[in-house]
């Protein structure tokens, strides 16, 4: 999904002209890399155990073959664009309607579930336990919805510095959290909003697996950086697999700390620093994004693309900060984080796979190759994962 809060075009194209592996590579990682780095992992070895890896590699290696497809196809085709706007101009105006209608759904659910986490982690720190699933959390979690909403109503963004570095804070933050161990025994979280109970052992890792694409929203950053770097295909190539090695090494390896971390009730005033430090991180990006969703939403209606382009009204906002919380209330369940986070996969699925429809129908004969096997990768995962999942 395109950053809320992005440089002007000129500024952002000088840069990648000069340095387009860098620029691409920076602009993939960037993409991905966000409240996932602090979600996903206690969420993954919740679900897989011991498999926690297994699933992040198999995720990790699905968004680069995405990033290298989606940027081969758009690279000397269309302009710098949306992953909407991409497949719009490849397959039509209906393409570009379904990735915008389905990401601005899928953006709500999961600003719900963040704020569950953040919640969890908060009720984790005064506890010393993670909740059992039911209502105690909703609280806190419709607060930091209707905080971070009331926030994205107001005029004011986040500096454009806070944004370069939010990445870089999260992902310390994340390491700390591994490296404690935070929220706390995997073995305790079923029953929780971190795992629902119940799941077959092969249940639970496609849960995993489909969780992570919320993580994965991101990719598709290629659509408007491959563009704008005039690279060759060497070149934007360089720079997708730099970017998702970068990638890798945060996410896989975070997912080792906190596999091989030695779980143990943290002291109360640690708890309750991490605690807080995710809470506020995480509001954070609920507060962008929910403005993101707005944008989004703005572009299904006749007219809306110019004021889209100007800020989402303020109508529309609270629209978006109201499904946010509806989608909360869905979350009072036990693993209500993971099953919130099917949203945002769904609609990565969707957008990836009409990407991949459109480079079978526009590429040429190596790339329609690619894109036909990423279709039949991404038809197999949804084919094989709902049965998975009904149990959920």
């Amino acid at each position: 999904m395109e950053p809320p809060e992005a440089a002007g075009p000129s500024a952002a194209g000088s840069a990648a002209a000069g340095r387009p592996v860098r620029t691409l590579a920076a602009r993939v990682a960037g993409g991905v890399l966000g409240a996932g780095m602090l979600v996903m992992p206690p969420v993954v070895v919740a679900l897989a155990g011991g498999d926690g890896l297994l699933v992040w590699t198999a995720h990790v290696l699905l968004g680069g073959a995405v990033a290298l497809v989606l940027a081969a196809l758009v690279r000397a085709r269309i302009g710098p664009a949306s992953l909407a706007g991409a497949v719009g101009a490849l397959l039509g105006t209906w393409a570009e309607r379904v990735v915008d209608g389905v990401f601005a759904v899928a953006f709500t659910a999961g600003q719900a579930a963040i704020a569950w986490f953040a919640a969890t982690a908060l009720l984790t720190a005064a506890d010393g336990a993670p909740p059992r699933a039911g209502t105690d959390g909703l609280p806190l979690a419709l607060a930091v919805l209707v905080a971070a909403g009331a926030a994205a109503l107001g005029p004011r963004t986040l500096p454009a510095p806070v944004l370069r570095w939010r990445p870089w804070v999260t992902g310390v933050l994340a390491l700390a959290c591994a490296v404690w161990a935070w929220p706390g025994d995997p073995a305790a979280w079923a029953g929780t909003p971190l795992a629902p109970s119940g799941l077959t052992p092969d249940g639970a890792l496609w849960l995993a697996l489909a969780a992570l694409f919320f993580a994965g929203v991101g990719w598709e950053a290629v659509t408007g950086a491959a563009p704008a770097t005039a690279a060759g295909p060497g070149r934007t190539a360089a720079g997708v697999l730099l970017g998702t090695a970068a990638v890798a090494v945060v996410h896989l390896g975070l997912a080792a700390v906190q596999e091989r971390a030695a779980p143990g009730p943290a002291p109360a005033p640690l708890r309750w620093v991490l605690a807080g430090a995710t809470a506020a991180v995480l509001a954070s990006y609920v507060f962008t994004n929910v403005r993101t969703a707005a944008r989004i939403a703005a572009r299904l209606y006749p007219g809306g693309r110019r004021s889209a382009e100007r800020g989402p009204a303020r109508a529309l906002v609270v629209a978006v900060g109201a499904a946010c919380c509806a989608f909360a209330w869905a979350g009072a369940r036990d693993g209500g984080v993971p099953l919130l986070l099917l949203g945002p996969a769904a609609a990565a699925l969707t957008g990836y796979a009409l990407g991949a429809a459109a480079a079978v129908r526009h590429g040429g004969l190596a790339l329609r190759c690619a894109g036909l096997l990423l279709v039949a990768v991404l038809a197999g995962l949804a084919v094989l994962g709902v049965p998975a999942l009904s149990g959920a």
